[in-house]
């Protein structure tokens, strides 16, 4: 792990790729049970296992990084596929607030999370210690169930497929910009990892290049599904809204 095997690089991309296409797979059939099922169990047992990981976050900044990611962005579109969505325009959506079916408040607390949790040099040191004071794996969910929500069959609110293509697509770039970053930088961008021994026997810094490296990965489900929407369901008629019946 200390040398960045090529080979072990390619199979967390490999990985990624294969979670979006599970996803889309599982989308492409969510109404009958047995597929529900399978998302709600995949998804669970991926909660079950990124709460696991959440228990030391200082045993490694790359283990942390990784249980976050599963929670915020894999998680989420699983426990959504699980739940049915309405057959027909005049089938009532769940009644939730209407914040939470915004897709500009989805945008702006999963890319305005994903900036504050990786870079929280930007902000106040008294808002950045009251953040990661909060239970920020419950914060991650929340924000990938309201983002996910607007590309999941069932629960979206954009109606054209592309558009919702693009909103997934523009919605990972503050996380890849992150993730750049930490892969990249020449210091170690959290001071609690500075005096800390890895787990794995890695540097701090390299601990935190490959926890930028696991961030990357992360979005690759998102942004195959974002591909998928803008790309090839083009000329497609677009599902319908969840507003309810027309007036």
């Amino acid at each position: 792990m200390r040398g960045w095997s090529p080979l072990l690089q390619a199979g967390w991309v490999a990985a990624g790729l294969l979670m979006g296409t599970a996803i889309l797979l599982l989308a492409a059939r969510h109404r009958r049970p047995a597929w529900r099922l399978t998302a709600g169990g995949t998804g669970t047992l991926l909660l079950a296992a990124s709460c696991l990981g959440l228990r030391d976050p200082l045993a490694s900044m790359t283990q942390y990084t990784t249980a976050l990611m599963v929670m915020g962005q894999v998680v989420p579109p699983f426990l959504l596929l699980a739940l049915a969505g309405p057959t027909t325009r005049q089938a009532a959506p769940v009644r939730v607030a209407g914040w939470t079916r915004d897709p500009g408040v989805a945008a702006a607390l999963f890319g305005g999370l994903a900036v504050a949790t990786g870079l929280p040099s930007i902000l106040d040191r008294s808002l950045a210690n009251a953040l990661f004071s909060a239970p920020l794996g419950l914060l991650d969910l929340l924000a990938g169930l309201l983002f996910w929500a607007q590309l999941m069959p069932g629960s979206r609110v954009i109606r054209h497929d592309p558009m919702a293509g693009a909103y997934a697509l523009l919605g990972s770039l503050p996380m890849t910009v992150v993730a750049v970053i930490w892969m990249t930088a020449p210091r170690v961008l959290y001071a609690p990892y500075l005096d800390v021994l890895c787990r794995w026997d890695l540097t701090p810094l390299q601990d935190q290049h490959w926890a930028g490296f696991v961030m990357l990965v992360a979005g690759l489900p998102l942004q195959v599904v974002g591909a998928w929407l803008l790309v090839a369901t083009q000329g497609q008629k677009p599902p319908p809204a969840l507003t309810g019946p027309a007036e």
